[in-house]
């Protein structure tokens, strides 16, 4: 499970954790599974995927209320605000644009929310020293793979611009990483 690693992965410092889109599924079980390892948790969603009754089945799954902060990750103003009220020591990455055949009617909306929200995200980490960060790609960065299970190191392919867009997030983040 996706959560499980993340919280394995932040498990030994306790810290304040954002979580953009983390009112989302996969946002949402991990909220849960950082406040089990013993993290606070700040949620950053715009509530486009989502209910704000996710909040109170966390508290309920966890015993713990979850903060919660709503925006828009194209909002640089937004995470600004965010990050001068919280002292935010990691990210987890989830908000994003994620349907397939959306976005190969919408292209410029996918690149616009995913890609441009996610600079904004990174540039505001990066002015505020934040340097933790956990994105979540997907497995369309892989094309059309010839076998499965998909293991990483298989050649980089996409067929949407969904997949694009994850694509050049990761490239953007292997970029900043080199020069960091």
């Amino acid at each position: 499970c996706l959560g499980t690693k993340i919280a394995t992965v932040v498990k030994d410092n306790f810290m304040l954790v954002l979580v953009t889109g983390g009112a989302g599924y996969i946002g949402s079980h991990t909220c849960v599974l950082l406040q089990e390892a013993g993290h606070e948790v700040l949620v950053f969603d715009n509530l486009s995927n989502s209910h704000p009754e996710v909040f109170n089945r966390i508290t309920q799954i966890s015993g713990q209320p979850v903060a919660f902060s709503e925006g828009d990750i194209r909002d640089k103003a937004a995470l600004e605000r965010v990050f001068n009220q919280f002292d935010i020591d990691a990210v987890i990455h989830f908000a994003g644009l994620k349907v397939v055949g959306e976005s190969i009617s919408e292209p410029l909306r996918y690149y616009q929310n995913n890609v441009e929200g996610s600079l904004n995200l990174f540039d505001v980490m990066a002015a505020n020293g934040c340097k933790k960060l956990v994105f979540s790609s997907s497995a369309n960065v892989y094309g059309d793979p010839d076998s499965f299970p998909i293991k990483e190191d298989f050649p980089l392919s996409t067929f949407n611009p969904y997949g694009q867009s994850k694509l050049m997030i990761e490239n953007i983040l292997k970029d900043v990483g080199r020069a960091d």
